[in-house]
């Protein structure tokens, strides 16, 4: 699940795209959650609630995947929300079986080990904190099938053609392109505004002129961690950004503020680009990071503090934080493959350096510990290729589920 985390665009993102948003807010909420009240009272619980060409979608369905958004903490409307995923996954599984497309068992169980791990939990974990909260297990696994199903579907249907539609150019700019993002970084300020403030940060894009300006609008509007510092942020590695907020600063000179960026937890962003460091030319850049993530209990209590005292006194690596109890992991992961919040974190930290924040009543410490370099060798054509086509892959699908949607008969009985 999350935001969540930042991937390829493609087949292996169908299913991410239901996964609404980072793994911190499920952890956060696990800890200090209380039972989610029901979406409504029925006489049955098992009536239907809406018709998707005569599939039903009954009122027990609809509790669960309301319970699951809210958890997930899904931006948007989480009753609406709750009832258009659920049409969608109708519409998926109707399509899959039209072809005879069948999902085994046993890739539904990998399905499901795939969407835990991307909380870093085992499945019985992340389905006991599920339970925690009043979801079965079945309304998971179910979640878990139509989001395969319609993977196995799209890469079928338009597979090929997506393959056939790259050219040599188009690699050719695609591995330039990320050559640039290895060498760039750069210094923003940020306001942070709730997924229903589209309309502000249209206005405040528009009008902020000047860094003080845009510093007094931040301290006042924005929800981000920055807001306090004017919404400046440390110096970030373009290879981390998500690349809706590159599209955004492309082109801008240090003074100008960017359009506004829907985020993929639904918030919306608009940034002021400070300044930015280029390299004249391509170096060997990092491409897995070796971190430590510990994270202790009771945050902002005094036995809490007097631990993080001694921890910044005597951690020099890693390694040390063993001594400090907690629940300590410890990874190396591909650059790409960090989730977003722990790969803008990472950008702003050397070696050996700490970050500390707070997920609800945990205390989190984050660490780097190295990067794993390779030489700045060209990347894999073909792996660029494959990445290309799954980009197209992921457009078509949603163009394929708008038309499902439009020529479905979808009615409450």
């Amino acid at each position: 699940m999350t935001h969540i985390s930042d991937r390829t665009d493609g087949t292996g993102q169908i299913l991410m795209r239901q996964t609404f948003t980072a793994a911190t807010a499920l952890l956060a909420l696990a800890l200090v959650s209380a039972p989610l009240q029901p979406a409504a009272a029925q006489s049955s619980p098992y009536a239907p609630r809406l018709l998707v060409d005569n599939k039903v979608i009954t009122y027990y369905e609809y509790d669960q995947r309301l319970r699951f958004m809210r958890l997930l903490n899904a931006p948007g409307d989480p009753a609406k929300e709750a009832e258009k995923s659920l049409i969608e996954d109708r519409l998926r599984l109707i399509a899959a079986d039209r072809i005879k497309l069948r999902i085994s068992p046993k890739q539904i169980d990998d399905g499901m080990a795939e969407f835990a791990g991307r909380f870093e939990l085992p499945v019985d974990q992340f389905v006991a904190i599920l339970g925690q909260n009043g979801i079965a297990r079945e309304t998971f696994r179910d979640f878990v099938h139509a989001g395969m199903a319609w993977r196995e579907l799209v890469g079928a249907k338009f597979g090929p053609s997506a393959v056939a539609a790259i050219y040599e150019s188009d690699v050719d700019l695609a591995l330039s392109t990320l050559a640039l993002r290895g060498t760039t970084r750069v210094l923003l300020s940020e306001i942070i505004l709730p997924a229903d403030k589209r309309v502000t940060a249209q206005d405040l894009s528009a009008g902020l002129k000047g860094e003080a300006a845009f510093a007094v609008a931040a301290r006042n509007q924005s929800l981000g961690e920055t807001a306090q510092d004017g919404g400046r942020t440390d110096w970030r590695d373009v290879g981390t950004m998500p690349q809706a907020v590159l599209g955004a600063l492309n082109g801008l000179q240090p003074g100008q503020v960017s359009p506004p960026v829907r985020l993929s937890d639904g918030r919306y962003a608009v940034y002021l680009l400070r300044n930015i460091e280029q390299k004249d030319s391509v170096t060997p850049a990092a491409t897995g990071v070796d971190y430590a993530v510990l994270r202790l209990p009771g945050a902002g209590t005094p036995a809490t503090e007097a631990t993080l005292a001694s921890l910044q006194a005597r951690v020099m690596t890693c390694t040390d934080l063993n001594a400090f109890g907690g629940e300590l992991t410890r990874q190396t992961v591909a650059k790409s493959a960090l989730p977003g919040d722990v790969a803008g974190r990472l950008a702003g930290l050397d070696e050996n350096e700490m970050s500390f924040y707070k997920q609800g009543t945990v205390q989190v410490v984050l660490m780097h510990c190295s990067s794993r370099v390779k030489s700045a060798a060209e990347p894999d054509r073909n792996t660029v290729r494959t990445r290309l086509a799954e980009r197209r892959i992921g457009g078509q699908a949603d163009l394929y589920m708008q038309e499902l949607r439009s020529n479905a008969h979808i009615r409450r009985p």
